[in-house]
């Protein structure tokens, strides 16, 4: 429909920020009809029930069946806007104009595929977790139009500026329908977005980054989670880019103190008080070694497939789950 806008939920025991989210889509503005799916996978705790008081279109998939790429694909065959926003169950629009923002640069250029926006965390999150959102690229002020200009000076740049031309985030983003039918997400079960903003871009089209539109998303996550979020990004980022970020012992040993000293910077600078350093201290050593850990078990336990493929399941199990 011409002049629909959908928005597509993945869910699974969605918790009190699921209404607070709910209600900001409720009050968004803009010269369109909303329309809000969810595709729910189990929940118990009465989250397609609030889904459904809220008017939105609701479908079911077993826990086993969801995938990243493949629940989103299916949320958006489900839908029917011109233009698809994607979102997470605990990301809530900053205010009502959080939607309007990204369709207003779909409408403009033909050629933007999709349009991602900002994340600001909680007021109640932690320094770290300030810190780190803070220095995320969704995090930036100013809007990015990423787009391959020639081929072939991309393929020549190094593997971190090519994902950051390919950079997408499904926190919080909208893509354009016609072209989603072209590149759905398809199976995924991690990182359907940069995944697909790689293809996108590559197939000539324009991503961009509007930093006028804001969610409010953030989480508090250990140290094992750090660990194994690393693990599986370096997996991803050798796979689309062939980037290997801690690729060795001395890299691991030299990357550890630089990443610590980096990460204590930025929380000096969310809490200067004199009194804060140990913890922020101790903070940033215990995020910089999990990081790094993970990063370099990502380089190197791929090799294990081969000679050791029981092995290599086993600990890829392990160090992939829950992220």
């Amino acid at each position: 429909m011409a002049n629909r806008v959908s928005v597509v939920i993945p869910t699974f025991n969605a918790g009190p920020d699921f209404e607070e989210l709910l209600l900001q889509l409720d009050a968004q503005s803009g010269d369109f009809e909303l329309e809000v799916v969810v595709v729910d996978s189990g929940s118990t705790d009465g989250t397609t029930e609030l889904a459904a008081r809220h008017g939105a279109v609701l479908h079911s998939v077993s826990k086993a069946s969801f995938d990243h790429g493949a629940t989103r694909d299916l949320g958006i065959s489900l839908s029917s806007g011109e233009y698809v926003a994607l979102t997470v169950q605990d990301a809530v629009p900053l205010d009502e104009r959080w939607l309007a923002t990204m369709v207003e640069n779909l409408r403009e250029d033909m050629r933007v595929a999709a349009v991602y926006g900002r994340h600001v965390p909680r007021s109640e999150a932690a320094p770290l977790t300030r810190a780190l959102v803070g220095n995320l690229a969704v995090a930036g002020s100013e809007r990015r139009e990423q787009e391959i200009q020639d081929p072939d000076i991309y393929s020549g740049l190094p593997p971190a500026q090519r994902r950051r031309v390919a950079a997408f985030d499904n926190v919080s983003s909208c893509v354009r329908r016609s072209v989603w039918e072209e590149f759905p997400f398809g199976v995924a079960d991690f990182a359907e977005d940069l995944r697909w903003g790689k293809k996108v871009v590559e197939a000539g089209y324009t991503i961009v980054y509007e930093p006028r539109s804001v969610v409010v998303h953030s989480h508090e996550r250990g140290a094992l989670y750090d660990l194994r979020r690393h693990y599986v990004d370096q997996l991803v980022l050798d796979e689309l880019f062939g980037a290997r970020m801690v690729p060795s012992l001395p890299r691991l040993i030299f990357g550890i103190p630089y990443s610590a000293r980096h990460v204590y910077r930025l929380l000096r600078r969310e809490e200067p008080a004199p009194e804060k350093r140990p913890k922020h201290l101790l903070d940033a050593a215990t995020y910089a070694l999990a990081s790094q850990l993970g990063a370099y078990l990502g380089c190197k336990i791929p090799s294990l497939s081969r000679p050791s493929p029981k092995l290599h399941a086993k600990l890829h199990r392990i160090l992939g789950k829950g992220v």
